[in-house]
């Protein structure tokens, strides 16, 4: 294919790491580059010490001395002969001043309403910005700003409907249960997603429904800071706590504990990178995910669970509202908004009882092949090759006519 005039730096965190963003960009960065541009990586996460090259023959350019890799940014792009930057990651680390004059197009998130002065003002020293939600694209265009709209996507040849008897027998997961899933980062002691709220609604479902288990994928939060510890909060609502993916002497999966209430996965495995098929198998298993967030930039967990047919319980709020196809979206009206004093913005936290109400009605449809056929059924239109293709080819050929054939070159920014 003949090569393009677009040189790209890609700067995210390294698709070597078990991130939501080295996902994105293992799954974005090959298929940017069969449409014919070159394209490098530099890392603000998973690379340090030195540049490596990755089998298929990309560069990557590792993590210096700023934490968000904001003293190398221009630079490894000048110095993979880039003409244009390409960024996933949070706005706010960004120092345009340090991109040396290279174009540069941020695929940011948001997952707050209204667009935080903080961030509105970053994007306006950008080219142009590249949101990843449609509630993104909505919230920078009240604010007057032109965007490009890409989502995140999945890869839905790997994350598909599989036996689901099987994928519980490999994770150690009872046959008999309604199993009840939450996959989310636990991380900052705000508790942006909720885990508190979702795990109080599970208790007092499970009182009703003894025959039922709450797998969190997730930090377990017995150690380390702006963390909060999940497993002493489960024990102080009097659940059992038990932990998946332990081997016996023989080096087979122990079964988990019938008395058990709820499941993290062995934090050591967590903490290194979970396989893909390991997170098919979890989506496959459960009967129900839900992830009501504060909000969500995003919300890749929506999607690679309904992707392998499993319905989901989310907010209508932020991007979740649009990304929910089987399943239950609980309104704003039975939530609580907040008001975030660093980013000037509003979110909701999840009500316990619209948690709770929404878990029965799960419950009451448990096995139902409709619901997990529907949910298939949506996630598909966030296949990676239909985003790669519907989104990524024209707005990187509307990036190179803006980089390449635009007289007016974008200046340095100055302070």
């Amino acid at each position: 294919m003949e090569q393009k005039k677009l040189n790209i730096s890609w700067f995210s965190n390294s698709p070597l790491s078990a991130t939501g963003y080295g996902v994105q960009t293992r799954i974005n960065y090959p298929r940017i580059k069969a449409l014919g541009y070159p394209l490098t990586i530099s890392c603000n996460y998973g690379l340090q010490g030195n540049r490596l090259i990755l089998p298929d023959g990309t560069l990557m350019y590792p993590l210096c001395k700023h934490k968000y890799g904001q003293d190398v940014i221009g630079a490894h792009a000048e110095n993979a002969g880039a003409n244009c930057i390409i960024s996933l990651y949070d706005v706010p680390v960004f120092e345009p001043k340090n991109m040396r004059g290279i174009s540069w197009f941020p695929w940011t998130p948001l997952d707050c309403e209204p667009m935080p002065a903080i961030i509105h003002q970053v994007l306006t020293e950008s080219r142009k910005p590249i949101m990843m939600s449609k509630f993104g694209k909505r919230m920078a265009e009240d604010k007057g700003l032109s965007v490009f709209y890409v989502p995140h996507s999945v890869e839905t040849k790997v994350f598909k409907p599989i036996n689901r008897d099987a994928s519980r027998v490999r994770l150690g997961f009872p046959k008999d249960k309604f199993i009840v899933g939450m996959v989310a980062a636990n991380k900052g002691v705000e508790c942006r997603k909720s885990f508190f709220e979702h795990i109080t609604a599970y208790a007092a479902f499970h009182k009703k429904h003894p025959d039922t288990l709450l797998y969190l994928h997730t930090d377990e939060g017995a150690f380390g800071a702006d963390i909060v510890n999940l497993v002493a909060f489960c024990k102080t609502l009097g659940l059992k706590v038990g932990y998946n993916c332990t081997v016996d002497e023989h080096g087979q999966m122990k079964p988990v504990c019938d008395d058990v209430d709820v499941v993290f996965p062995m934090q050591y495995m967590y903490l290194v990178g979970m396989p893909d098929a390991y997170m098919v198998d979890v989506y496959n298993a459960l009967d129900v995910m839900m992830l009501v967030s504060m909000g969500e930039g995003f919300g890749i967990p929506l999607i690679e669970a309904q992707a392998c047919g499993c319905p989901v319980i989310t907010g209508g709020w932020t991007a979740m509202d649009e990304l929910c196809f089987s399943g239950w979206k609980i309104p704003k009206e039975e939530a609580i908004q907040t008001w975030d004093i660093n980013y000037m913005s509003f979110r909701w936290r999840v009500k316990v009882e619209a948690l709770v109400e929404r878990l029965f009605s799960a419950y009451e449809v448990k096995n139902n092949q409709d619901y997990r056929d529907r949910a298939r059924d949506g996630a598909m239109q966030y296949d990676a090759d239909k985003v790669c293709s519907k989104f990524w080819a024209p707005v990187l050929q509307d990036i190179e006519d803006l980089v390449c054939n635009s007289a007016s070159k974008m200046e340095l920014v100055t302070f």
